[in-house]
């Protein structure tokens, strides 16, 4: 699992903060059996929820149960892991990390980075360069895509949620079929994206 498939998850109960790494699935698993205000706040925050994956400080907000509100995002780099499993991100001098409601998959790549659970022990990666941010960016896309797409299809989820999700797809990637979207970026068609993030890297 890559860093970048994580959402780094924050509940606040109270003014109690737990902290958890979910993946996609056990998120919208999540998402959908809690009890958000209105049908059309959850659609656009699982909406908000998969543009963070081409951002480093956006981050999907919600008031969606009485007294509780939910912070969440996909995780950027490593960097920013090891910033949330120290609680950089927490206001709860207080807050906890929560195991127990971690996807498996997300704290076997902790091990397999040798990430410790409050976010020490830092390993570096082997791949470098241009590629490896060439990938990343790739890696991003999917990430979006395949939530968009994943929620759309969730039996669970409501028709306007399923709406708001091939909505997403359609503007951001221009089809809601999985095939098209992978050639288009196999082929390099969204490539133009990041020439255009890396050109306002340079700028600022």
């Amino acid at each position: 699992m890559n860093i970048t498939d994580m959402i780094l998850v924050t509940e606040n109960h109270k003014g109690n903060e737990t902290n958890s790494l979910m993946d996609l699935l056990d998120f919208i698993d999540f998402a959908v059996k809690e009890s958000w205000l209105s049908l059309k706040e959850l659609a656009e925050d699982m909406a908000t929820l998969g543009m963070t994956c081409g951002e480093k400080e956006k981050w999907m907000e919600s008031c969606f149960a009485e007294n509780t509100t939910l912070s969440a995002r996909y995780c950027a780099d490593e960097k920013q892991l090891e910033a949330f499993l120290r609680g950089g991100y927490n206001t709860d001098k207080e807050w906890k990390f929560d195991e127990q409601r971690c996807s498996e998959n997300c704290l076997d790549s902790l091990n397999v980075l040798g990430i410790s659970r409050d976010g020490r022990l830092r390993q570096e990666c082997g791949m470098s360069g241009q590629m490896k941010k060439l990938d990343e960016y790739h890696s991003r896309l999917r990430n979006q895509f395949d939530f968009f797409y994943t929620l759309s299809q969730n039996v669970f989820a409501t028709d306007s949620i399923k709406s708001e999700a091939v909505k997403a797809m359609y503007e951001e990637f221009g089809t809601g079929r999985q095939e098209v979207f992978l050639k288009n970026l196999e082929g390099g068609k969204y490539d133009s994206g990041f020439t255009h993030e890396t050109t306002q890297r340079k700028v600022r």
